[in-house]
């Protein structure tokens, strides 16, 4: 038991939510749409744009999940990729002034930093 490490407890935490996150959303795919534009009615960015997004964001989601789940390079590309779409979802969610949502984010953004600082340590890697 002792060679559990933190990356291993983070990556599968953040695997699994991410994968479910996609997953679940995928087979409800318009009802998703539907609910989530509804907040961006009084933002500046264009609503095809919001709408385009919204519907790749569940696949993006899942394979960031998946990634991570499998580990190795493909965690640390999943860890890469999923801070960056924190990033994405932040720009959006500021857009609307949805503060509360925007500070879970920011914890998700952290927890993708926190892995990747855990994961580079762990094999090695300086950059």
């Amino acid at each position: 038991m002792n060679k559990i490490k933190p990356v291993h407890i983070l990556r599968f935490g953040l695997g699994i939510d991410m994968l479910m996150h996609g997953a679940v959303r995928i087979p409800n795919l318009s009802a998703f749409v539907d609910h989530s534009s509804a907040g961006f009615k009084t933002s500046f960015l264009p609503t095809i744009l919001v709408t385009l997004f919204l519907y790749v964001l569940p696949f993006i989601e899942a394979l960031i999940g998946l990634l991570i789940l499998i580990g190795g390079k493909a965690g640390r590309l999943g860890f890469i990729s999923g801070g960056f779409l924190m990033g994405i979802l932040l720009f959006g969610t500021a857009s609307h002034q949805d503060w509360a949502t925007a500070s879970q984010q920011v914890i998700y953004l952290a927890a993708f930093a926190l892995a990747l600082s855990y994961h580079d340590k762990e094999y090695g890697i300086t950059v």
